[in-house]
């Protein structure tokens, strides 16, 4: 066998070589370094919110921006490599440039996101919901992902909803027991400046009083008709929470608790990543009914308005 110097060199250099190759094929590759190897570092996307930490190797958003712009990305890397967050329901995936599609491989990637030996899959399995990613683009397509920063749950709540209010109407409860979603009554929620644990806690403002709409006329108090709805387990204490792929991947729902075993879901009011980023808008209204049951509980339709709420 050679033994010279420079044949020991060539030798030691190919087994680096194959070993950083081994590595990244097992997935332990630095995130954050981007799909073609430029370079997307932590400190690099720092400023893209208003306070951060760095965890796993990736920007992790503790705080937004206030206002219109939450997460402010930088430029992107080139016409092939792209910043962006997959949208409700996992359809497209939003970048500054535009909607794009996502190949089968990545929704494969998505909605499999394989375990990664620390009992995580179910997490891992959501983890679009809070990520911020660097594509590779081919032809128009999103071939390739990588993360390169996440919000907390509570940011993303803060920025959609926080210290805001919602109008709109709630089912109300039949003389057998059970909720009519054809008779409803307006109703007004407000809701709390701080999210707690990824659930943002409101209250239906006009439950015992009559409270000031949005447009002026007042809404009457539940409680002064027969047909009241919130008796029971419905009260006028509820929450928000975000529940991606609830169902199955991608089925992304924002739900209304009532309780601890008791909620209505609707999808229109989802706020995804590329929501914050622009992308993915609202729907118009947000219909939710009570999951299992439907007539087991009010339904309960709403839109963000500004405005109202002074008592009448």
């Amino acid at each position: 066998m050679n033994t010279t110097p420079s044949f020991r060199v060539r030798r030691q250099a190919a087994a680096g070589a194959l070993a950083a190759l081994v590595l990244a094929g097992c997935g332990t590759s630095v995130a954050a370094t981007g799909p073609d190897g430029n370079k997307a570092s932590p400190k690099a996307l720092s400023g893209i919110c208003a306070a951060s930490t760095q965890r796993n190797g990736i920007v992790h958003c503790t705080e937004l921006f206030a206002g219109k712009n939450p997460i402010r990305l930088p430029s992107d890397p080139s016409r092939t490599q792209r910043y962006g967050a997959v949208k409700r329901d996992g359809s497209k995936f939003h970048t500054r440039g535009g909607d794009l599609p996502l190949s089968a491989a990545v929704t494969k990637q998505l909605e499999a996101a394989a375990a990664d030996g620390r009992g995580m899959a179910d997490k891992s399995r959501t983890a679009y919901a809070n990520t911020i990613y660097l594509a590779v683009v081919s032809r128009g397509t999103v071939t390739r992902i990588e993360p390169v920063a996440d919000i907390e749950e509570n940011a993303v709540l803060r920025a959609a909803f926080a210290g805001r209010a919602m109008e709109g109407t709630i089912g109300v409860r039949t003389r057998q027991g059970d909720y009519a979603s054809a008779a409803t009554l307006p109703v007004r929620v407000e809701f709390a400046k701080s999210p707690v644990r990824g659930e943002l806690t409101g209250k239906i403002t006009n439950a015992t009083r009559a409270v000031r709409s949005a447009k002026g006329p007042c809404f009457a108090p539940l409680n002064r008709t027969r047909a009241n709805p919130l008796v029971a387990g419905f009260t006028a204490d509820i929450a928000i929470q975000r529940v991606p792929s609830m169902h199955a991947p991608f089925n992304d729902e924002l739900v209304l608790k009532w309780s601890s075993s008791m909620s209505n879901m609707g999808t229109a009011y989802y706020p995804s990543i590329a929501t914050l980023l622009g992308g993915d808008p609202l729907g118009r209204t947000w219909e939710t009914i009570l999951h299992g049951t439907p007539s087991a509980g009010p339904s309960v339709d709403l839109r963000l308005v500004s405005g109202g709420g002074g008592t009448c």
